[in-house]
């Protein structure tokens, strides 16, 4: 429930709940108590509700940790242990909890109420929160909890605002006890503009001043009287504390100074304690019966606060300031009034301790909040090497607290720093954090550019072996991002500095990696036997982790190199490694990049059971995930399930473009083109081949980009694009100069024939379509080899005759149908048919049947014509003579087929097709 400046909340509460007979729990949040204080309050009531109950068991365990506002306190029992509280609670009778003023709350506490709400909402059980929405800077915790609970289904908003002129007159008659008139409603009204607060301290000052008079019982300004309120509601609260800052000023004064919490003991230290029973009296202050007090409204504090002249509230913050260090008080309390009290350097070390123990106890954006203000004060030139620990400690807290933009804005200060005072060593560890903090904001060139500072600066340092470990992450992420010339230079100087160094595991590492990059620079040979050594240093020196990615690294050089099985198998003992000495995450990853080398050797129903192991895993992280989606997704659009299919690929393009993950961005966005050419969105298709082309240009993969640029190279030839065909020819020209694997040149033929075939140069390309498939003999990849099959049998068609044509395409057809790619092998079969071939007689009913327009049966065609006339299932099944279970099945298999998920839709596709003619509209 928020509201403006003075909206009475918590009087709202109290009203709407009078009547409540069940179960009434309390908590409000007040500055400077204890992180966990409001649930602390709630718990006490539970206990004192409750009594010797077993129920209250549980919160009274907790409560001895939480009354000490420092203790550190295992944040999952905590949570575990008022989950329980509430729900046991809730089962015995209803309940209400109310947490009031949660704008004065630690972020720890409103980071715990979300998931609290969500595991308590299926029991009888409603929590009320209240909070000033005026005292919500942009950046409080509680925007994010509201955020949070309306993504959850559990929030219900309740916003208070200004009063209207009706109302504002009920409240006046309330507070005044008398009916009032119309005069002095609008003259209140106009002034406090619908305020509470405001209309409240009027009615007050009225009282006071003796500037009302009754009429017939009606309460009226006095002639030529004005609402005692000069131009705002500061000049309202001195009025209507005149009398009472007369008799106890000191009282009022160090009540201001103190805060909008008061905590009455110290003010009664402070005071004569009479003047503190006057102040409550007064209703000044409302006490809440833990030893504390609230000003009836923040703004009352704060007129009266304005109202010490600045010398002496120095010192009455001075005087309370030792106060409270006597009795033990909260630091970063402490430490505010020092800093109102111009002794900044007395609370510098206090808030650097509460930010301490703020991290102790996990409430990091607290700890982070506290680091801030403590750097704001930090005088210059003092003490530099502590103000660098204090400025790494609040980057840390940003990091833990999900600031990343501010983390990485301090990392970098820290790092100036550091190189400043000399410290080459502490500016490669800053710039090594800032890579760390712009990778988890998807920066990536800001990751890189950080990583390379950080190994520079270790280098420079003399710490080689920190130097080798960011040249190696360098070289993956450049991998991962298809600049192998660049990760090659840097896992090569990681070799050497690891070398220096005696670090035996990042050298194995470091070895495998670079021979995995060779391989997939075309130097397989070396660049498998390279990746072979490291794996061998690391099993020979017994070194788990390393031993686990040299293993990755040399199924990666595999795949490079074309030995998919091979790969399949270092793929899966790297996994068993890790798995069995723990190392899960790097197992994980194992297992999905197999999919991968599975699906290249087209054995593509294992890939798919690999890849739903991995989604089934609840833990997997998300670059595991996101293979395993792009291969799902890739096969599932290769066998004609477009639809599904692209769900899956949509996704991993997003990631694998935002993380520079090149080979899941390309498998991704071939499988987007290939569903909208098969859905005949060919607007999509064109810009997605047109955005694949553009990416490899700028990339040096050649082999995860290959099969897409094969099938890329068809697309824009049986599309006419002559000028993009031509450029994809070009690019992978380029690419044979530097990489003369078989499959860069097999793909490069390919290319060329779709060329030749263009020009119409038939023989130029048969000979091209057979080197493309002479090429690929040596290597399992039957779907790209089957691709260059059925391009082949119009060009041999049209030099050789027709039977070695009809050969050649019947064996792509065959391949296709053990893949169970059904748009391949329906194009076979579309090319046969061109060839005047009868296809049922060479490939069987099945074949022929795929040919029917959008490979619908008869019967299919049939319903879909009567569907389109609006008859329902039933009427169809009439018509037809046949079941209505049997029309159900024939509708759900149109709707499959034409890829629409309505009726209408199927007949609008339908239309398009020219499979059916729709009747013209009305």
């Amino acid at each position: 429930m928020s509201g403006d400046a003075g909206v009475g909340k918590s009087r709202l509460v109290s009203e709407v709940l009078a009547g409540w007979r069940g179960c009434l729990l309390k908590g409000m949040a007040t500055p400077g108590e204890g992180v966990y204080a409001p649930l602390v309050e709630v718990l006490r009531a539970v206990t004192d509700r409750f009594g010797d109950d077993a129920l209250a068991r549980p919160a009274r365990a907790l409560l001895p940790e939480l009354a000490m506002p420092w203790r550190e306190v295992d944040k999952a029992a905590l949570v575990a242990g008022v989950q329980r509280t509430l729900r046991d609670v809730a089962r015995r009778q209803p309940a209400v909890v109310v947490l009031e003023d949660l704008h004065w709350a630690n972020a720890a506490t409103v980071d715990l109420l979300p998931g609290l709400a969500v595991a308590l909402a299926g029991e009888p059980l409603l929590v009320v929160a209240t909070y000033r929405a005026e005292e919500l800077p942009r950046t409080h915790p509680v925007r994010w909890m509201r955020s949070e609970l309306r993504r959850a289904g559990c929030l219900e908003e309740y916003a208070l605002g200004p009063l209207t002129g009706e109302e504002t007159g009920e409240l006046l008659a309330s507070l005044l006890d008398s009916e009032v008139s119309q005069t002095l409603v609008t003259a209140v009204q106009d002034r406090a503009e619908g305020l509470p607060f405001v209309v409240e301290e009027l009615a007050a000052a009225l009282v006071e001043t003796g500037l009302l008079r009754e009429i017939d019982g009606v309460l009226d300004l006095a002639p030529d009287a004005e609402l005692p309120l000069p131009d705002s509601v500061v000049d309202a609260v001195l009025v209507r504390t005149t009398a009472l800052r007369r008799r106890s000023g000191d009282a009022v004064e160090l009540a201001a100074v103190l805060g909008a919490w008061v905590d009455l003991p110290t003010l009664a230290d402070l005071v004569d304690p009479s003047d503190v029973d006057r102040l409550l009296e007064a209703g000044l202050l409302h006490e809440q019966g833990d030893g504390s007090a609230v000003f009836r409204h923040a703004l009352v504090r704060d007129a009266l606060y304005r109202a010490v002249p600045w010398t002496r509230r120095r010192s009455r913050h001075r005087l309370i300031a030792q106060h409270l260090a006597a009795r033990g008080g909260s630091p970063e309390v402490i430490a505010e009034h020092w800093i109102a009290a111009n002794e900044p350097e007395r609370a510098l070390p206090l808030l650097l301790s509460a930010a301490e123990r703020c991290c102790s106890v996990h409430a990091y954006r607290d700890a982070a909040a506290l680091g801030r203000r403590a750097l704001a004060i930090w005088p210059h030139g003092v003490d530099p090497d502590g103000r660098v620990g204090a400025l790494e400690h609040l980057a840390g807290c940003a990091e833990l607290a999900g600031e990343l933009e501010s983390a990485a804005a301090v990392w970098s200060d820290v790092a100036q720093l550091h190189r400043a005072n000399g410290d080459l060593a502490g500016v490669g560890a800053a710039h090594r954090r800032l890579a760390n903090t712009a990778g988890l904001l998807g920066d990536w060139q800001g990751a890189v550019t950080a990583r390379e500072d950080a190994a520079a600066a270790y280098e420079a340092a003399g710490a080689r072996g920190e130097a080798a470990a960011d040249r190696l992450t360098l070289a993956e992420q450049l991998t991962s991002a298809a600049h192998h010339t660049r990760a090659l230079e840097h896992a090569v100087a990681a070799a050497e500095h690891a070398d220096a160094e005696g670090r035996t595991d990042l050298k194995a590492h470091a070895l495998a990696v670079q021979g995995s990059i060779r391989a997939s620079l075309g130097d397989w040979r070396q660049g498998v036997d390279l990746a072979r050594s490291g794996l061998q240093l690391a099993l020979a020196e017994q070194l788990t982790e390393a031993a686990g990615l040299s293993y990755y690294e040399v199924a990666s050089a595999l795949i490079h190199a074309s030995e998919y099985a091979a790969a399949a198998d270092a793929y899966e003992s790297a996994s068993e490694l890790c798995r069995s000495h723990g190392v899960t995450d790097l197992a994980q990853a194992c297992v999905a990049c197999m999919s991968v080398a599975v699906r290249f050797m087209g054995d593509w129903d294992r890939a798919l059971v690999i890849a739903r192991e991995v989604l089934a895993d609840d833990h997997a992280p998300d670059v595991v995930r996101m293979i395993a989606e792009e291969e799902s997704g890739l096969i599932m659009v290769l066998r004609g399930d477009h639809r599904r299919g692209r769900r899956l690929l949509r996704r991993a393009v997003d990631f694998g473009r935002s993380n520079e993950i090149f080979g899941i961005e390309v498998g991704a966005t071939w499988g987007i083109a290939v569903a909208a050419d098969l859905s005949g969105d060919s607007g999509t298709a064109d810009r997605t081949v047109s955005t694949l082309l553009e990416r490899c240009q700028v990339k040096e993969d050649w082999v995860f980009a290959l099969p897409a640029l094969r099938w890329s190279a068809t697309f824009l030839a049986t599309r006419g694009d002559k000028d993009a065909l031509a450029r994809c020819h070009r690019m992978l020209a380029d690419a044979a100069t530097r990489n003369s694997s078989a499959k860069v040149l097999s793909t490069l033929a390919h290319a060329g024939g779709e060329l030749a075939l263009m020009d119409g140069d038939m023989a130029q390309a048969g000979a091209q379509f057979d080197r493309a498939v002479e090429l690929l003999r040596g290597i399992t990849a039957p779907f790209e080899q089957a691709l260059s099959q059925l391009r082949r049998g119009p060009a041999l068609a049209g030099t050789d005759g027709s039977q070695p044509a009809v050969d050649t395409v019947t064996s792509a057809y065959r391949t296709a149908r053990r893949l169970g790619a059904q748009p391949l092998a329906r194009s076979c079969a579309a090319a046969l048919a061109e060839m005047g071939e009868r296809v049922d007689q060479r490939l069987g009913r099945l074949a022929a049947r795929a040919l029917e327009p959008a490979g619908l049966t008869r019967r299919e065609r049939e319903v879909l014509g009567l569907l389109a006339t609006g008859r329902t299932n039933r009427q169809i099944a009439q018509d037809l003579f046949v079941s209505t279970r049997t029309v159900d099945m024939h509708v759900r298999n149109v709707l499959a087929k034409l890829g629409c998920s309505s009726r209408v839709a199927a007949a609008r596709r339908a239309s398009e097709l020219g499979l059916i003619e729709l009747a013209p509209g009305p």
